[in-house]
């Protein structure tokens, strides 16, 4: 069972190995046949080519998007999932329900609205207007709810009694224990904020304001028409470029990421 499993794995794999492979080849390498498992002539022109973009500054926009929505949304999220959990309110289902409805449009159907109201603010163009169509995400506030819900009510209690008030309760008390749906958060907005090509790129058309996913992919389709280069291990070297920095999201996260799928502390 293990060998199959590994056999699997390598599958899945594959097209990821002969990316990074691709991305070290020449314009030979790519013509020649049979294909080589390993390039006879590594080259790292594809990568020059690439960093005399301006991708330092592409990286820093991107950081700067990335970092502001986990902030936003996670913090939205687990306020809103709090709410929810422990407290009842007029109209608390109703408006549930309303969320809840959000999960089931497709976000694309949301792009023209959004980019309406981001003009009508004056934020189109900004990185502000991209990273405040990332702050609330239904499927976020579903999963805080249902794992806070699983928090003891006895702790709150007894933080309450303590003299702590409701912003102490949640960020002293529920949120260290519930590392495991943070990190869960965290990267779910992480992703969204490093891999939404369509909206990003019809909000930020100005170029110092573009992020690593719109800057490098438009220039790479934008510069296929040139005289004595690698045109094909230029976007393979564009795609590892992107793949890196949703690598590193996942292994920061990911000791945190599986413990989501359960509950917090018993009772």
């Amino acid at each position: 069972m293990r060998i199959l499993f590994i056999l699997i794995f390598a599958v899945l794999l594959l097209p990821l190995y002969f990316l990074a492979m691709g991305s070290f080849q020449d314009l030979h390498g790519f013509i020649e046949m049979p294909p080589r498992f390993i390039p006879a002539h590594p080259t790292l022109d594809n990568y020059v080519k690439v960093f005399e973009w301006p991708v330092w500054r592409f990286a820093a926009n991107t950081l700067l998007v990335t970092v502001l929505t986990i902030v936003l949304s996670v913090s939205v999220s687990s306020s809103a999932g709090y709410a929810f959990a422990f407290f009842n309110f007029p109209g608390k289902e109703i408006l549930w329900v309303a969320f809840l409805f959000g999960v089931m449009i497709p976000r694309i159907s949301l792009l023209i609205p959004q980019y309406v109201i981001l003009s009508r603010m004056n934020l189109s163009g900004e990185i502000a207007g991209v990273i405040m169509s990332y702050v609330f995400v239904p499927t976020s506030l579903y999963l805080a709810r249902n794992y806070f819900e699983t928090v003891p009510k006895s702790l709150l209690e007894s933080a309450r009694m303590d003299g702590a008030n409701e912003f102490q309760v949640l960020t002293r008390v529920v949120m260290p224990i519930s590392k495991p749906i943070i990190a869960a958060l965290s990267v779910f907005a992480a992703i969204g904020a490093l891999s939404d090509y369509i909206w990003q790129m019809l909000v930020l058309q100005e170029d110092e304001k573009q992020t690593l996913l719109v800057g490098l992919i438009r220039r790479a389709m934008h510069h296929d028409v040139e005289y004595m280069v690698n045109s094909i291990g230029r976007k393979f070297a564009v795609a590892m470029i992107l793949f890196i920095p949703l690598l590193i999201v996942f292994l920061v996260a990911n000791k945190y990421f599986t413990g989501a799928l359960g509950g917090a502390v018993k009772e």
